[in-house]
């Protein structure tokens, strides 16, 4: 008996990861997968394809750094009980958030995926966001703004949801991102040119490297 579509489909992301050429055939099979049609050209596809593989795209190590840098925004350990709704906003938050968050994401399978979301929306990052003004307490986006086109909009809105001492962190490879992502890179600039484009939308910005990532701690000026 074969495999059924969304296996297959799997399976075949799986021996992209490793350098096969299957791409050919994962277009085909994308087409009997609801959630995977127009893979890869379709970004929502492609995002929905990425929420299975994204383990094996960021290291463990890479994840544990992360989430210690932004555990500070929880207070440390944050249960879900001690959840107070709208602490954190975590944008674009893909299949996995760093802290117990509110995640939005244009990618239903990324959101299904994603088990640290104590409320999940989704939304699109290039227009105004589903969210009530001043509501939360701090806002992240990690690995997210260099595939958003309208970043100064998204910077706006990003304002716009936050309380008056908010906090916003964004986090950004330092390194070159791997060429099957790259594809989808929209904009592309140095952690210098970035802090500059931060403190110009009305950010006051603490910008450092651990690793080979980048952080940007904002907080309002």
């Amino acid at each position: 008996m074969g495999l059924d579509p969304e296996t297959e489909f799997f399976r075949g992301l799986i021996e992209l990861q490793y350098g096969k050429k299957v791409e050919k055939k994962l277009e085909k099979i994308s087409g009997n997968v609801s959630w995977a049609k127009g893979w890869p050209k379709k970004d929502e596809s492609f995002w929905n394809g990425e929420a299975f593989m994204w383990q094996h795209k960021i290291s463990k190590e890479k994840r544990e750094l992360i989430g210690k840098e932004l555990r500070f925004l929880s207070g440390g350990k944050l249960s879900r009980r001690e959840y107070s709704g709208g602490k954190n906003l975590d944008l674009g938050c893909g299949a996995y958030s760093y802290i117990l968050s509110v995640g939005l994401d244009f990618s239903e399978k990324m959101l299904q995926f994603n088990q640290n979301c104590v409320e999940k929306v989704k939304g699109n990052l290039e227009g105004r966001l589903p969210i009530e003004d001043k509501r939360f307490d701090s806002v992240t986006a990690v690995f997210v703004l260099n595939y958003v086109k309208n970043y100064e909009l998204l910077l706006n809105e990003i304002k716009r949801v936050l309380k008056g001492k908010g906090i916003f962190v964004a986090v950004l490879s330092g390194l070159e991102i791997n060429s099957w992502q790259k594809q989808k890179e929209l904009n592309s600039f140095s952690g210098k040119e970035w802090k500059e484009i931060l403190e110009k939308y009305g950010f006051k910005v603490k910008f450092y490297e651990r690793e080979g990532v980048w952080f940007f701690r904002c907080g309002m000026k």
